[in-house]
């Protein structure tokens, strides 16, 4: 009983919680089956996540908020994800993001031995910096040209190269509102669903087995919550 205590009690201190909890879930018409491995609520501290670049970030009220209005960054999760897995978070865009942004790198990973973050020293943030190593680059942000301003883009693209694979529009992103964001990762194949419903998959010509998972933030105020990692058990 009081080895239980301790666990839990450690669980709660902690912000990442290795839940190992298995849980059913309908996605896309498949009934798949996941465990938990990562969870984020950004209630203690930001130890796990590392920014590059210039913006503004920090936890207000138990969420990670990231105020890139006259900047650009990219926040990595410090831990290395493997295999099939399904990314989701909630995001809320506030209403002065002019360019609303609200990108990430997928199993991003370099091909040396020491990794992205012992060259963190090497970046600033450059959106071109990131284009020049291994990751699935998710965009998704209201469209900004004169014929689509009204619209929501989702573009998919592959690095090295930054090689658009595919693109959708859709209705715009509503300021202020919270939505879920969620990345099925079946490596070659990445399936974007927001609240839910399937907006974009693509199967890339490129298998990418393990990596980092970063926010890319650009000239936009987010909100972020309830980060999740969480491993497929079933195909």
């Amino acid at each position: 009983m009081r080895s239980l205590m301790i666990i839990m009690m450690i669980m709660m201190m902690s912000p990442t919680i290795l839940l190992a909890q298995q849980f059913s879930r309908n996605l896309d018409g498949r009934q798949l089956e996941f465990e938990d491995v990562y969870f984020e609520d950004f209630k203690d501290n930001l130890e796990n996540w590392l920014p590059e670049g210039k913006a503004e970030v920090e936890r207000i009220r138990g969420r990670l908020s990231v105020d890139a209005r006259e900047g650009m960054v990219t926040i990595w999760c410090r831990k290395e994800f493997r295999g099939p897995q399904l990314v989701e978070y909630d995001v809320r865009l506030m209403s002065n993001s002019l360019e609303s942004n609200i990108n990430m790198f997928l199993l991003a990973g370099k091909p040396d031995a020491a990794g992205i973050l012992a060259s963190t020293a090497e970046r600033n943030g450059d959106y071109n910096q990131y284009h020049r190593f291994p990751n699935y680059l998710i965009t998704i942000l209201n469209g900004l040209s004169s014929e689509k301003r009204e619209k929501l883009r989702i573009r998919m693209r592959l690095n090295p190269g930054f090689e658009l694979v595919e693109e959708r529009w859709y209705e715009p992103l509503v300021f202020g509102k919270v939505y879920h964001v969620a990345y099925l990762i079946e490596p070659p194949r990445i399936t974007v669903l927001l609240d839910g419903q399937v907006v974009c998959r693509v199967v890339y010509k490129k298998k990418l087995i393990a990596g980092l998972h970063g926010l890319r933030i650009w000239q936009t105020h987010t909100i972020y919550d309830n980060f999740r990692v969480s491993r497929l058990i079933n195909q």
